[in-house]
């Protein structure tokens, strides 16, 4: 949902009014410059030694209205830097308050696949310009659906439990994903100064990755079934999330880990890692990140024989390359500080340094001013 919606919001805002509803406005912002120390490279979507002011930038805008009677509705307009500034809808949803502990959300709403998801785009609510995406790399964070909401206490723990289930279309990387049946289950507790959260994500994946020529040849021969494996049809991907937090305003400890399995397809094994630590002065905060970004697909050539024909030996060949593009297991660091220049403002400034497909090393510097308004 791009402009168009944009233009019918103050028609909306005016009905509102109307209806003496009381509506709140909250907002955030990223302006971000990037540049690599390499050519040929590519570090969280940066890949150009020229500095780049608009790959990490972006302004969102949130209202919110409380109708009564337990009854809530909450929208999120975001634009960024990368996509031309168009402005599309990335909330948009009615919260119903059943009892005390317990909420209900309808409509499109953010789904917390992993430990920052709640706040994903607030870069004012954590210490790295944006969480590492060697480890955050899930192509959609929204859903059209329902989410069930849970909060109550075990001894002197603030335990949230949460459930959700939808589906979303969306584009990502030019890769169009149809994403259905959407099942989530998300554990969160609070102790002291300590939070631990763990997630459980199923669902069924449609994907368009451009191999259906490839797809296509397997299928002319005895291994048919390679052809099903490198095209993604209504598969089914199953994620564990485990992370954790302590946090006493003076040390900050982050580490989480990630598992994503899609059986016999491109996507195959992911299981990415991070571990964060920082260190408060005042105002100033100098920080660390190490993990490591590891994904092996579930495409098996071991079986196909060499030298029966010319024919597929090249197959073979093209598809041991497509494989290759698609495995990894590399190491990254990041170091940096955040100075809370204002009390709605912070500036930023991290280095990263990550290892290429080839084996070699490139470094990504960062600056970024965020805000929340």
């Amino acid at each position: 949902m791009k402009f168009s919606l944009l233009r019918c919001l103050p028609l909306a805002l005016a009905f509102s009014s109307t209806a003496n509803a009381d509506i709140q406005f909250s907002g955030f912002g990223t302006v971000s410059a990037g540049v690599l120390t390499e050519e040929n490279t590519k570090i969280r979507d940066y890949t150009d030694t020229d500095v780049n002011f608009s790959q990490g930038s972006f302004f969102a805008l949130q209202a919110f209205s409380d109708l009564g009677d337990g009854l809530s509705v909450t929208t999120q307009i975001r634009a960024r830097g990368n996509e031309d500034w168009d402005p599309e809808f990335t909330w948009a949803y009615l919260s119903y308050q059943a009892k005390n502990n317990w909420r209900i959300q309808v409509g499109r709403q953010r789904i917390p696949v992993y430990l920052y998801s709640d706040y994903l785009d607030v870069s004012y609510a954590y210490h790295w310009i944006a969480p590492p995406t060697e480890v955050y790399q899930s192509f959609f964070d929204s859903i059209n659906g329902v989410s069930s909401i849970h909060d109550f206490t075990v001894g002197e723990s603030q335990v949230n439990l949460r459930f959700y289930y939808g589906q979303e279309n969306n584009t990502d990387n030019g890769v169009e994903f149809d994403i259905d049946n959407v099942f989530s289950a998300v554990a969160s507790v609070n102790y002291d100064w300590w939070t631990f959260r763990t997630t459980y994500l199923n669902l069924e994946l449609g994907a368009d990755l451009g191999l259906t020529p490839l797809a296509d040849a397997w299928r002319q021969t005895p291994f048919a079934y390679i052809g099903d494996d490198l095209e993604i049809y209504e598969d089914t991907l199953e994620g564990l999330e485990f992370g954790v937090i302590f946090d006493n305003q003076d040390w900050l400890f982050v580490a989480e880990y990630i598992s994503v399995a899609m059986d016999n397809t491109l996507i195959g094994d992911n299981k990415p890692w991070m571990v964060s630590l920082g260190k408060r002065f005042d105002s100033v905060m100098f920080h660390g990140t190490v993990g490591r970004d590891s994904a092996k697909t579930g495409v098996d050539l071991s079986v196909i024989p060499s030298g029966v024909t010319p024919q597929l030996d090249q197959l073979t060949a093209t598809t041991e390359g497509v494989l290759a593009s698609r495995t990894r297991e590399s190491q990254f660091y990041t170091v940096g500080v955040r100075w809370d220049f204002h009390d709605s403002a912070a500036f930023k400034a991290e280095y990263t340094n990550s290892e290429q497909a080839d084996g070699s090393d490139a470094g990504l510097f960062q600056i970024a001013v965020v805000t929340v308004f």
